[in-house]
């Protein structure tokens, strides 16, 4: 009897309130939020245990990893702002986890798969990237809205070259950004992934492009001309099952299936997903609501990315 190929959920944040802020943090501006309030509310992340948020936080992601159908999640690090002079600008970072926390974390559950993040503006980018990957990180993230990262920027050709030689994929934030404070929206044009993805390795737009239906541009279109280029571009379905970006898994689905057959599982836990746009396909009460990861993978598989749509990224990960 063949094994069924393992689930994977390509895009999981945790979360860092700043207790030890070499682990990581959030700044006052955000800890402040209306959405980061929200999301302490709606997490129930306070009845967990441990002493402080930050503990709470990686309690509640370890039991819900833990418990999910799922068989591997890549938890995601975060890096920080940083001058031109190669060094980071705390004052300007709103957002951090550190990459020796998610590989902690993977040494806490076999569930869980590092996905470190490197800013390659930083001076020892290529240092650092090689280090994580000796760490067995295979996957790492630059968030260009956030950490103010232009991809198209030849500078950077030394840091993709590198990745690709290493095998290890690239994942940049792609699409509007509306949970923390951005450097700019224009760098999340997939447009500007070109020079990333000439270098031949694997790149992951992650949410694909996709805006709310109330920002002023929507970069989906320019996702689906850089997936009909490049074959070595793949997009994430984060988000998508949120209030503000549900229509995208429609128009997604309706695409050719070239784009559809690359489009990899991803929530992005901890912000849940929405069940009343979907409650025609899950039904009122599915079994796995009590479950964010297992909830979001429902209503995604319900629109037909193919058998294999949790399962690609593993693909990746193993071959690039």
């Amino acid at each position: 009897m063949d094994t069924p190929e393992p689930l994977i959920d390509a895009h999981v944040h945790v979360f860092c309130w700043g207790e030890n802020p070499r682990e990581g943090f959030l700044s006052a501006r955000t800890r402040r939020a209306w959405l980061t309030r929200l999301l302490l509310r709606r997490s129930g992340v306070h009845k967990e245990e441990g002493k402080t948020i930050s503990e709470r936080f990686r309690s509640r992601l370890l039991r819900q990893v833990n418990q999910s159908q799922l068989d591997k999640v890549v938890v995601l690090a975060q890096d920080g702002v940083y001058r031109d002079d190669g060094s980071r600008d705390d004052s300007a970072t709103h957002f951090y986890v550190s990459n020796d926390y998610v590989l902690d974390l993977a040494g806490r559950s076999h569930k869980i798969l590092p996905g470190c993040s490197i800013n390659p503006i930083r001076r020892d980018a290529l240092a650092e990237l090689q280090r994580v990957c000796e760490a067995g990180c295979r996957l790492v993230k630059i968030h260009t809205a956030i950490q103010g990262v232009d991809p198209a920027l030849a500078r950077f050709d030394a840091f993709y070259r590198r990745a690709a030689d290493l095998g290890v994929v690239l994942m940049f934030h792609t699409g509007y950004e509306h949970s923390c404070t951005v450097r700019s929206q224009s760098f999340a044009d997939p447009a500007r992934l070109a020079r990333p993805l000439g270098h031949g390795g694997a790149v992951i737009a992650a949410h694909c492009g996709t805006c709310a239906w109330f920002d002023p541009e929507d970069h989906f279109p320019s996702f689906l001309r850089m997936m009909r280029r490049h074959e070595n571009l793949y997009g994430d379905t984060a988000i998508m099952a949120s209030l503000i970006r549900f229509r995208s898994l429609w128009r997604l689905a309706r695409e050719e299936s070239g784009i559809v057959s690359r489009i990899l599982h991803g929530s992005d836990y901890p912000f849940p997903p929405a069940r009343l746009p979907f409650v025609l396909r899950t039904g009122p009460f599915p079994p796995e609501r009590r479950n964010g990861l297992d909830m979001d993978l429902r209503i995604k598989r319900s629109f037909g990315f193919g058998p294999r749509y949790a399962c690609r990224l593993m693909d990746l990960l193993c071959t690039f």
